[in-house]
């Protein structure tokens, strides 16, 4: 079976994540992924936590995704209403405020068990801009 690395983008729905030297396969009806798609939505939430990419509703429904919780988990666990969450995943391109997105930051990186640290500021998003991810 013939296998390669190709550079992807689109595999999750945010513009600015390219995916680099992905492991391909041919199989009956073309080219696949030879990876777990969800190891690759992993590697896309963290880097969007530790490059401290501004949280908007589409960020904060990809991040729920990938950590696996329905609306009213993640309500429950961040104290707020599912309405809260709904709201802000409806309004996929508005930021979150600065509390909010500190709290969703720092619970979602707990909940991948990965560490953010440092001063308040430093754990604001600052711009969206590309990220290219590693697969291989």
């Amino acid at each position: 079976m013939k296998k390669w690395k190709e550079d992807l983008d689109g595999l999750v729905p945010l513009e600015y994540i390219h995916f680099k030297n992905v492991p391909m396969k041919e199989s009956k009806h073309g080219p696949v992924i030879d990876l777990d798609p969800a190891l690759l939505e992993k590697l896309a939430a963290i880097a969007i936590l530790r490059e401290k990419i501004p949280l908007r509703g589409i960020e904060v429904h990809f991040l729920r995704k990938v950590i696996g919780l329905s609306m009213e988990k993640f309500a429950r666990k961040l104290g707020l209403s599912s309405g809260t969450i709904f709201h802000w995943e409806k309004n996929e391109f508005v930021r979150l405020s600065i509390v909010n997105e500190l709290a969703v930051r720092s619970f979602t990186a707990e909940a991948l068990d990965i560490e953010i640290s440092g001063k308040f500021s430093e754990l604001l998003g600052d711009k969206i801009r590309q990220i290219n991810l590693n697969a291989a």
